[in-house]
């Protein structure tokens, strides 16, 4: 049985071609929704939670999985961290498959949420986030709230954190993309935004049309690099992916 960490669109493909081969599949996704997004199938079962190092190793033990392929997100480390850990101390084959980095001009680079967060500080105008709700804090707690408006997911839990963290209404945009650039440049517009900050998740999460949008618009666009991780038998082909397992 093979193991796919997911959560992805990357991971929902890999999933069916797996399937497709006659592989029993064990997913895994982080959310009930992440889950749900899974087409189902006899060959396929689904675990939606968060787990450890500790769940994992006995996750491997208790369905016999032989390969781990964590197709989680760019920037879910500890996701990953936990799968070379569980992989190495149970002998069980580990393979990443990673997303292209994006090529982009005319953005800033950062290392860390933080950074972006203290350049930010004493600029002037509104912000928009694209970043999702894991590292909110580091922005809420550094620039003047009243400037920052959050662009995520719109579940009922990620919803109420923005609000424990003394976000208003008016400040959270519950929407799922990737969106188009005509989108973006919409939202931008209706909201006055000067300041964009996103992640690079790459072409397939829409990271390639919110730039280019907000270069139309000459907003400043913050680009927080992706964690680095050492990573072995890593691709970014999900064809080459399958074939060494």
């Amino acid at each position: 049985m093979i193991l796919v960490l997911s959560g992805t669109k990357d991971g929902r493909i890999i999933i069916e071609k797996l399937i497709e081969k006659g592989y029993k599949v064990l997913a895994t996704t982080a959310t009930e929704y992440g889950g749900a997004l899974i087409k189902e199938h006899h060959n396929l079962k689904i675990i939606s939670k968060r787990l450890t190092e500790n769940e994992m190793k006995h996750i491997i033990k208790e369905y016999g999985i032989n390969c781990i392929i964590d197709a989680t997100h760019p920037y879910a480390k500890e996701v990953s961290k936990n799968a070379i850990n569980a992989s190495k101390k149970t002998l069980v084959k580990y393979i990443r498959y990673e997303r292209s980095k994006g090529e982009y001009e005319g953005v800033r680079n950062f290392k860390s949420f933080k950074e972006a967060a203290d350049w930010l500080k004493n600029k002037q105008g509104n912000i928009l986030l694209t970043i999702g709700s894991n590292n909110l804090e580091a922005f809420v707690n550094t620039v003047q709230k009243e400037r920052l408006y959050i662009r995520l997911l719109p579940m009922s839990k990620i919803i109420k954190k923005c609000e424990d963290l003394g976000l208003l209404p008016k400040q959270i945009l519950g929407m799922q993309g990737p969106f188009s650039k005509e989108l973006n440049i919409a939202i931008y517009s209706f909201y006055n935004i000067k300041y964009l900050v996103t992640k690079d998740s790459g072409d397939i999460g829409g990271t390639k049309e919110k730039i280019e949008s907000a270069k139309e618009m000459g907003i400043d666009i913050l680009l927080i690099e992706r964690p680095k991780i050492k990573y072995e038998n890593a691709y970014n082909n999900i064809d080459k992916v399958i074939e060494n397992i």
